[in-house]
């Protein structure tokens, strides 16, 4: 390991800014609540507990406002469908049916009785089961199931029903490489799926199937009602026997439509320019939950913030298409339940952590009736707001052309960002000093970074450390057409909207240019390394569990992402060029800067050799680096222990890159941005 050397000279101005926030009041917060379920008069959900090892709880919340563990320790609910992992759970009757991480088995459980959870499928360790779904009338649970032949080299995935009494099984339909969304008509008659194959991500173009359900209880010969090549359709669910809900977005943004079951056109009902649905990571991902009165409760937004609303397609005239039922978030997780009364979500703001939020839907006699209540907040010590920044979503105008010289995509598109200054409740930036700023990228590259309360990005910014998050192109939130900005660019444009970022903060005097660090984690380690050794903008990189080798990787990751590169930055071996002009671990002799670099080694997403590939260049060309590896984790942070250890390292490594503030030289105020060190293709 070649260190990262100390800054000779004063401590850095930001290092005397002590905080409240500690790595140990970020690791005690739990995270994101899951899956959410309306059960009778309960509300369930599943979330995550650092303190015990990582495991995911399904707990529910009484009427009276009880909170409590439905599964007992030692019972984890995931599952590595797509090794992200797919729907996990689903109340079934008076119990609970879910996916057992320790063996990937499918259990029983009634949390009632003092019985422990009983297996329904047999010990096999190549089989995993997700995306579950238990169909009305029928004593069975439906989910994805993904086989393993070969190690990870052969996948072959099929919609199945396990009796939840014999756990007997069937395969129900077997049509696409990959499938997910099963459900059954109202009827019984038919059910639907959604399905896609290589080399196609969900959200460049999937299939809504629908086939009529054999007595036998398989699926017959099915039509495609929906999607396509250049279609994404992400959700769907029965709206009555003859038509279904979908979201898709045939005119660029994902929008809801009805879909006739067998013939006829989808039809549009809402408006284009936002989202109501986002990239398929997780099967069993809800934007939408329908009413049984032929409407439906939506999530919809931009990057810049999320409502719910409740739609109703077939208003009469002079009654709103759709009502805000302003909840008290400004984005949600991608699960939603809904029945004729109410509806529960879990969503965040800038004031308020991931939490579950329940709301009575209104009614004739109320039509301003809301009774949002927050049921769950995770269970972190409180923190004064004095202590969180208060961000704000930019949109910074792209030069033209890009920083790599490179004619610009979209030319009329911003770069989507948004900043969180130092904010500390008894102290500010000195005068005429420009505070040290990271940028934090986030993975995908088909995702995003909401802006919402974040106790990460509020412990550097309670330390005098400015954040933005880069939501560059190719990120969700913003429709297709920024989406595929990245198509065959992954490596520049991604790159070129951080250099915008940052040049933007130093023209309007916010950034010290010498004191600008990027860190991201899978494929935004990849562009967080990709900056630092193809321009000259950053003063250091921190990549998590990031992609150094797009080779490699490319030829050796899971099957779900296998031919994601293909569109990215093009199929081997004809862009082959493309692929080492591109990579970060290839121009590792002209990093900019030092990085850090961290890895759990369980990770079967990213391989932990991708970060020693990179820590083996930089210490051939003599760089300084650190390299950690923490053994137990795998594609991100769990454990408490290992999200205190992955911060102590971060902040000791900004406090040694950074060093005091440089002096501007006379007449320039310091605003001189670094330049991209070469065109890149």
């Amino acid at each position: 390991m070649n260190p990262v050397p100390p800054t000779p000279g004063t401590p850095p101005a930001f290092h005397a800014w002590n905080s409240d926030i500690t790595a140990s009041a970020v690791a005690r917060q739990d995270g994101t609540p899951g899956w959410v379920s309306l059960v009778g008069d309960d509300v369930w959900w599943d979330e995550p507990r650092p303190h015990e090892a990582g495991r995911r709880c399904v707990v529910r919340a009484k009427p009276d406002g009880r909170v409590e563990d439905v599964l007992p320790p030692g019972f984890d609910a995931r599952n590595s469908l797509h090794e992200y992992g797919g729907r996990s759970w689903r109340p079934a009757g008076a119990g609970l049916v879910f996916t057992h991480w320790d063996d990937q088995r499918l259990y029983l459980h009634h949390p009632d009785a003092q019985d422990l959870p009983r297996p329904l499928t047999p010990p096999r360790g190549n089989v995993t089961y997700g995306d579950l779904y238990v169909p009305p009338s029928r004593d069975e649970v439906w989910a994805v199931r993904e086989t393993r032949r070969d190690g990870v080299c052969y996948v072959e995935r099929a919609l199945v029903a396990v009796s939840l009494d014999t756990g007997a099984e069937r395969t129900v339909a077997a049509t696409h490489h990959f499938m997910t969304c099963p459900r059954l008509s109202p009827d019984g008659r038919h059910l639907s799926w959604i399905g896609w194959n290589h080399p196609d991500m969900p959200w460049d173009g999937t299939e809504l199937c629908v086939a009529p359900l054999r007595q036998d209880g398989t699926a017959g010969a099915h039509r495609v009602r929906a999607g396509g090549p250049r279609e994404s359709v992400v959700q769907a669910e029965w709206r009555d026997p003859h038509n279904l809900w979908a979201v898709t977005d045939p005119d660029g943004w994902w929008t809801l439509h009805v879909v006739p079951a067998h013939t006829g056109p989808a039809r549009a009902v809402t408006r284009t320019g936002e989202e109501f649905g986002g990239a398929l990571w997780k099967p069993g991902a809800t934007w939408f939950a329908p009413l049984p009165d032929g409407r439906a409760v939506a999530v919809h937004g931009t990057g810049a913030g999320r409502r719910v609303s409740l739609v109703a397609p077939d208003a009469s005239p002079g009654t709103p298409l759709m009502t805000d039922l302003g909840l008290p978030c400004t984005d949600f997780v991608p699960s939603i339940d809904a029945d004729a009364h109410r509806l529960v979500t879990a969503g965040a703001s800038t004031l308020l952590p991931y939490s579950v939020v329940t709301a009575a839907l209104p009614r004739p006699d109320a039509p301003d009736a809301r009774d949002a209540r927050i049921l769950s907040t995770p269970r972190t010590l409180p923190v004064d707001p004095a202590w969180l920044p208060r961000p704000t979503a930019r949109a910074f105008p792209r030069p033209a052309p890009t920083p790599s010289g490179e004619a610009p995509r979209s030319p009329d598109a911003p770069v989507h960002a948004h900043t969180y200054p130092p904010t500390h409740p008894r102290r500010v930036t000195p005068d005429g000093e420009r505070p040290p700023w990271v940028l934090f990228i986030h993975g995908g590259p088909t995702g995003d970074h909401p802006m919402v309360y974040d106790l990460e990005i509020a412990y550097f910014t309670s330390r005098g450390i400015g954040v933005a998050t880069v939501d560059y192109g190719g990120s969700v939130g913003y429709g297709r057409a920024y989406r595929e900005r990245l198509n065959g660019a992954w490596g520049v444009v991604d790159v070129d909207d951080c250099v915008t970022v940052a040049h933007a903060l130093v023209r309007e005097g916010l950034a010290d240019p010498r004191r600008i660090a990027i860190r991201g984690g899978s494929a935004g380690g990849w562009t967080a390394l990709a900056a630092l050794t193809h321009t000259d903008v950053f003063a250091g990189a921190v990549s998590f569990y990031g992609i150094t080798d797009p080779v490699t990787w490319a030829t050796t990751t899971h099957d779900f992402e296998s031919r994601y590169l293909d569109g990215l930055i093009g199929p081997l071996p004809a862009s082959a060029a493309l692929y080492e002009q591109r990579s970060p671990v290839l121009a590792a002799s002209h990093a900019s800067g030092p990085a850090l670099l961290l890895h759990g080694l369980d990770d079967a997403i990213v391989a932990p050799a991708q970060s020693s590939a990179m820590a083996r260049a930089l210490r051939e060309a003599g760089l300084p680096h650190e390299h950690v590896e923490f053994p137990g984790e795998r594609h991100g942070w769990r454990r408490a222990e290992t999200i205190r250890a992955a911060l102590d390292a971060e902040i000791r490594f900004y406090e040694r890159i950074f060093g005091p503030p440089d002096e501007p030289e006379p007449g320039t105020a310091g605003t001189t941005p670094p330049t991209v060190r070469a065109p890149r293709s």
